[in-house]
């Protein structure tokens, strides 16, 4: 399990190698995929990309001067869409639950009003 930064990375590796080829790609690039909150610097990068290439999720031709030749590997392709289809199905599963929750109140709400016509008309 990857953690946010790396994921985020992996994922930009992914996204930008999308046909699977290398692709030549500046730090600044990558650097541009994290938010404000989870920023770092060249060097958390650098320790990144090791992480990943050592655990094979991604190949590494050549890193110089803040330039990066890289390429997902195909572990490194399943674990982006493996956390996507997760998420999707995350979100779904809330959307499912949120609607079955509004649909109760409703109904609930309904049947208290009709409850409360009839007693207030004396049940006729």
């Amino acid at each position: 399990m990857l953690d946010k930064r790396t994921h985020l990375l992996l994922s930009r590796i992914a996204l930008l190698c999308n046909d699977g080829s290398y692709r030549v790609v500046e730090e600044k690039d990558l650097l541009s995929s994290f938010p404000e909150k989870l920023k770092t610097d060249g060097e958390g990068l650098l320790h990144m990309l090791k992480y990943l290439r050592e655990h094979g999720y991604i190949d590494v031709k050549y890193a110089e001067d803040g330039v990066y030749c890289l390429s997902p590997l195909p572990e490194g392709r399943m674990y982006d869409e493996r956390t996507r289809r997760e998420r999707r199905e995350g979100i779904k599963r809330r959307t499912a639950l949120f609607v079955s929750a509004l649909l109760s109140a409703f109904a609930g709400a309904f049947a208290g009003a009709g409850l409360a016509v009839l007693l207030l008309t004396g049940g006729a």
